[in-house]
């Protein structure tokens, strides 16, 4: 059986492969109406940093993965010493829930990533705006400030447009409570790309094709395999993303999201997990993202990640601003040919990320254009310069 920490839409998706599996499933949800609750085998409520619901979880499960970083280390490595097994692995998982660590262990493996540097804030703002200057120095102003754990889909993150602003940041970070902060030059980025790997428990590794990203306020907006990237490009992003999946070491799959900016093509941050930027594997690929991982956890073999068709277009699907639930419009959306649409069961709120659709084609334009119509009808409208017609 299957234990998964976190009732959000991975875990959702990941119960789907696992009923197609016939693979047994515990969820261990912060509420009782999580997203993944509807898909569960069964249902524990608390949280991951509660050491008695993970001892619970861990009772009747024989593996523990995760849908989300906002785990608690301590509380693993004791289930670990006690003999559970986690996944990806604790140690990943700080590699992953750390942003700091994250970046030292790369750069110290030659793994390119931009340029930065881990603040200490615990020796005062003097010493902080001291590696705040000397990343200005190098890359100029604004430089970028990103809180080494929590953040997530843009949260955690912002830019620093002045010495004035960073000592402010620092300021607000240290009366906050955080112990450190990294600082990063702003990179300019030409594309946003991303690659999965999936590991199993022996070592043996499988990756899906570079994907183009689009992300909006940190957000995730559309997934195009492969969009209109260079075969090149492509190449050089999965060779970069399977030496970082080397370095972090992690069972099951490890999203990599990366930068090509100026030649260069840079690892920006991972995730021990699976991860939006692969909701089009459930129907673009011969095995999904979560089939994979479930394979991976649990020592099966993994499964081909060859594309099923030459384009595939994602796009997610967000609450309208009037409030009004995508659920109601569903049929329109099904009109659209070939419209493949997941919808989370999440009470829709404005800007609430609640669904993607996917669509596979021959060619790039045409599918991306189909994803936009059907995330259309569902009230989520496309970026300037999408046809719809």
């Amino acid at each position: 059986m299957v234990g998964v920490v976190g009732g959000g839409q991975l875990a959702r998706m990941l119960f789907e492969a696992a009923s197609a599996l016939g693979i047994d499933t515990v969820l261990l949800s912060e509420q009782p109406d999580d997203a993944a609750v509807a898909a569960a085998g069964r249902v524990l409520v608390g949280t991951p940093g509660d050491l008695l619901a993970m001892e619970a979880l861990a009772a009747c499960a024989d593996v523990i993965t995760f849908d989300h970083e906002q785990v608690d280390l301590a509380v693993l490595s004791q289930l670990a010493e006690h003999g559970t097994t986690v996944l990806p692995g604790v140690a990943a998982l700080e590699l992953a829930v750390d942003k700091a660590t994250m970046r030292q262990r790369f750069f110290d493996a030659g793994v390119a990533v931009p340029d930065f540097e881990v603040l200490d804030l615990r020796q005062g703002a003097a010493v902080a705006m001291a590696a705040i200057g000397r990343v200005a120095g190098r890359a100029g102003w604004p430089v970028m400030a990103k809180a080494t754990r929590g953040g997530y889909d843009g949260k955690g993150v912002w830019p620093l447009e002045s010495k004035e602003a960073a000592a402010a940041a620092v300021e607000r970070s240290i009366a906050s409570g955080a112990s450190t902060l990294l600082v990063e030059a702003m990179v300019p980025i030409d594309t946003e790309l991303a690659v999965l790997v999936a590991t199993g428990t022996d070592g043996t590794s499988v990756a899906w094709p570079a994907v183009e990203t689009t992300q909006v306020d940190g957000v995730c907006r559309e997934v195009l395999a492969p969009g209109h990237l260079s075969a090149d490009l492509l190449a050089r992003a999965g060779d970069m993303a399977r030496r970082a999946a080397r370095e972090v070491a992690a069972v099951g799959v490890l999203a990599v999201e990366l930068f090509a900016t100026g030649g260069e093509v840079l690892v920006n941050e991972v995730a021990a997990r699976p991860h939006n930027t692969g909701h089009w594997s459930i129907e673009g690929a011969t095995t999904s993202q979560f089939e994979n991982h479930l394979r991976a956890v649990l020592s099966l073999p993994l499964g081909s990640t060859a594309p099923r068709a030459p384009a595939v277009a994602s796009v997610n699907v967000f609450g309208p601003a009037d409030g009004s639930d995508p659920r109601r419009m569903l049929a329109g959306a099904l009109r659209v040919e070939g419209a493949h649409v997941h919808l989370y069961g999440k009470e829709a709120r404005p800007g609430r990320k609640l669904g993607h659709v996917t669509v596979l084609g021959d060619d790039p334009d045409d599918a991306r254009r189909r994803a936009w119509q059907c995330a259309g009808a569902l009230g989520t409208l496309p970026p300037p310069g999408v046809r719809l017609d």
